[in-house]
């Protein structure tokens, strides 16, 4: 402003002077037009085609702790607001009926683990001594019953002979009988003879079917208690340890339940993060949700797209979030959900997680989320402002050259509206006129009061200059 000033006055002082002189020789004076300006380079960076949907921030973690079991809450540890860590006591319930319980429990096993004992005994004598000795008796009756049936084998064969001899000598007296030759009781006396041998035969061999039925059944009983009897003992030992094992096994849930109903009664939160409700007070009952805990290491928000969009993206693309109440700062987040259908109208909710290790976002916050349909990098960018068109076509710049404002043609990009990317028609070292270029035409005279964002100081003459 100051150099405008000053050149507006030295002008002033060249006119006064010029009315100074004699009438006659005043001539008409025309001020060359000079326009002041401001001069950027261009920058090379990155430059991103985005567009902005709004939501809200929420929790990526909300957990509602409940203990297990249901009881009198002895003591609690946390308040709303406090920080907890993955592993922290919560609240305590009384354990004092669980620990009877176990008590019970541990008796009912001991029982068991004796009936186990006593089964396994079983098992073990089933085919003991008591069972040896049945089978020895066993072989002894077949013993037995052989050495009879030899016997009666025996006997009768005497008894064959003794029927032979009987009845031969029966036949010779009959014959002598029949002609004169013995008296009828001599015959009589042969005859009886022969039917007492005839009897004692008929014994004997009674006596050997006998003796062979009783040798018969003792192999048989002896073969059911060998291969039958113990096989039953044995079956019905094993059953009644298995029975006896089932039972311990029952037993042993029992004392195990009764462990971690014990166990349940210290309730620990299962998550890291900040405690947002508690319903859990001591000396209370409690059997639903003790307290509400959230996790804003990460959180969420969740945007309606169009299709454009949803189409366009990826799980796992980054985006940029602003919050508009913390202006001065920018998150990155993540893409972790685009779902495969629209809504009904048309838009489709996609879920972005952004890292909070900080804590600074916090749920109900409003967010921006950008996302870039496309990105440039090491772009030529410029301020959209420096960039003239004429109606919407044909792009162009100012460039200084010398003290002259050049008019360059150039081809645009990427165009955010605060910023603007050049693809063609620049060089990096171009110094950009971006103040002052709307009134310029090109060839216009110019004086560069800013460049880069700094002052441009210009040499002053001193008074004495000036008088002369």
């Amino acid at each position: 402003m100051k150099r405008l000033i000053r050149l507006s006055v030295a002008a002033l002082c060249i006119v006064m002077l010029a009315g100074c002189g004699k009438k006659g020789d005043m001539l008409p004076v025309e001020e060359a037009k000079v326009t002041s300006v401001e001069v950027e380079n261009p920058t090379i960076n990155t430059v991103k085609d985005e567009y902005m949907y709004s939501g809200a921030i929420k929790a990526a973690q909300t957990v509602d702790v409940s203990a297990k079991v249901s009881g009198l809450v002895e003591n609690t540890y946390f308040e709303v607001g406090d920080k907890v860590t993955k592993g922290d006591v919560l609240y305590t319930i009384d354990d004092t009926d669980y620990q009877n319980a176990l008590k019970s429990a541990q008796a009912g096993l001991n029982s068991a683990n004796a009936s186990v004992q006593s089964a396994k005994t079983g098992v073990e004598t089933a085919n003991g001594a008591s069972m040896q000795s049945q089978i020895e008796v066993s072989k002894n009756s077949i013993t037995n019953s052989e050495t009879a049936l030899e016997t009666a084998r025996k006997s009768l064969d005497d008894s064959k002979i003794a029927l032979d001899k009987a009845q031969s000598e029966y036949d010779i007296n009959k014959q002598l009988f029949d002609v004169g030759g013995v008296s009828e009781d001599a015959l009589k006396t042969y005859k009886n003879a022969l039917e007492n041998a005839q009897n004692a035969y008929s014994r004997a061999e009674l006596n050997v079917k006998n003796a062979e039925n009783a040798l018969n059944q003792a192999k048989s009983n002896y073969d059911i208690l060998v291969n039958k009897t113990t096989a039953e003992n044995s079956r019905r030992a094993k059953d009644a340890l298995n029975s006896a094992l089932a039972q311990q096994k029952s037993a042993q849930v029992s004392v195990d339940n009764a462990k971690q109903n014990i166990a349940n009664c210290t309730v620990k939160s299962p998550i890291s993060g900040t405690i947002l409700s508690k319903n859990a007070t001591s000396g209370s009952m409690i059997g639903g949700v003790g307290y509400q805990i959230v996790d804003l290491s990460t959180v969420n928000v969740e945007v309606k797209v169009s299709e454009q969009i949803a189409t366009s993206v990826k799980v796992g693309d980054l985006v940029t979030i602003k919050i508009p109440s913390m202006s001065d700062e920018q998150f990155v987040g993540s893409i972790s959900e685009i779902p495969p259908g629209a809504n009904n109208d048309g838009t489709y909710n996609v879920k972005i997680n952004i890292p909070n290790s900080t804590g600074k976002l916090i749920s109900g916050m409003f967010a921006e989320v950008y996302f870039a349909k496309s990105t440039s990098n090491n772009a030529v960018i410029l301020p959209r402002n420096a960039v003239l068109d004429e109606n919407g076509e044909n792009y162009f710049v100012y460039v200084l050259d010398g003290d002259k404002a050049k008019k360059v043609n150039v081809s645009v990009g990427i165009d955010t509206g605060e910023s603007i990317e050049v693809v063609s028609g620049l060089n990096i070292s171009d110094k950009v006129i971006t103040k002052g270029q709307t009134y310029l035409a090109d060839g216009d005279t110019v004086n560069v009061v800013s460049e880069n964002g700094q002052d441009v100081e210009k040499a002053t003459p001193n008074n004495e200059e000036e008088k002369k």
